[in-house]
């Protein structure tokens, strides 16, 4: 339960991770903060919108913005307003080099242990915090040993600097591989899933978090927006299944889509990409709508161009 700043109680669905963590259904996606111009008062007033809405769980990475995104928010909330931290949850990433950081020309993968743990301090530097509730590896390193990357989380975790750490993007093997060197369970694994994205939910990705009793963080649940403007055959068929079922249910063809995740038994939780508080409101009603089976399964057959065998 998340208690606005004016005291009232806004219900928000949550996932238990661990002992240590729980996060909302919905998290906020902060990677387009700075394109949205999101910044000093304006953003703490979006925070605060998002905590009246229940969501007080906030996604972000080195990357974005090329680091400007947790900076700002670490100068516009944290700083900002004394005691807000202990009311939000943070998430953020490492392990993506982009290009010019140290001469290189090209993007790569870093999950050796002196980089990962050099990059936690830089975030925490950068959000003003002593800790992250959730840290992830953002992209597996082909080149670099699980071992190594587990011992830089593991450190991490035994100094207080993230109460729990998990991956993102991994596949099943590569899930696997980390976990083995770890003394403690991986909470999460955060990938492409949505209405548009469903290969996830047949590689064994989400079977293996069932298994495992791992969260499901699902990016671009939306589909990059691509049902609502695209012209591929694909968006054309959701468009018309979602949309004939977002009409049955005087819901916007968004909730649907949040719904059609929230329907799945595994912890799925969805990380939004908008910085608009109004455009965050499908999300919290897709809480509270319940596709039928074949609603749901009329959804993926809409995806994949047929129905299921």
């Amino acid at each position: 339960m998340i208690h606005d700043r004016k005291g009232n109680k806004n219900i928000m669905e949550t996932v238990r991770l661990s002992d240590k963590l729980e996060l909302t259904r919905v998290i906020v996606g902060c990677m387009r903060m700075m394109d949205a111009g999101k910044k000093g008062k304006d953003l703490l007033r979006f925070v605060h919108e998002c905590m009246e809405l229940g969501m007080n769980c906030f996604d972000h990475a080195p990357v974005y913005g090329g680091n400007l995104c947790e900076k700002t928010f670490g100068d516009d909330v944290v700083k900002a307003e004394p005691g807000i931290r202990e009311k939000i949850k943070i998430v953020t990433k490492a392990g993506i080099v982009v290009p010019g950081v140290f001469g290189n020309r090209h993007i790569y993968y870093d999950s050796r242990e002196n980089s990962l743990l050099a990059e936690v301090e830089a975030s925490l530097k950068r959000l003003s915090t002593d800790h992250v509730d959730l840290l992830l590896i953002h992209r597996p390193d082909i080149l670099g040993h699980p071992e190594e990357a587990a011992r830089a989380l593991e450190k991490i975790v035994k100094d207080g600097k993230a109460l729990e750490v998990g991956v993102s993007n991994y596949e099943v093997p590569q899930f696997e591989a980390l976990q083995h060197y770890l003394p403690f369970p991986l909470v999460a694994n955060q990938v492409e899933l949505s209405v548009k994205a469903t290969d996830n939910l047949f590689n064994g990705v989400v079977d293996t978090a069932m298994r495992l009793d791992t969260g499901i963080m699902a990016w671009s649940p939306l589909g990059g927006g691509s049902v609502f403007k695209g012209e591929d055959e694909k968006s054309l068929r959701l468009r018309e299944t979602v949309g004939e079922i977002a009409g049955e249910h005087n819901v916007a063809m968004a909730a649907v889509m949040y719904a059609w995740l929230f329907r799945h038994p595994a912890k799925v939780m969805a990380i939004t990409g908008t910085m608009s508080s109004e455009h965050l409101k499908p999300a919290a009603d897709a809480l509270s709508l319940a596709l039928s089976y074949d609603e749901w399964y009329g959804i993926l057959a809409a995806s994949r161009g047929f129905d299921v065998p």
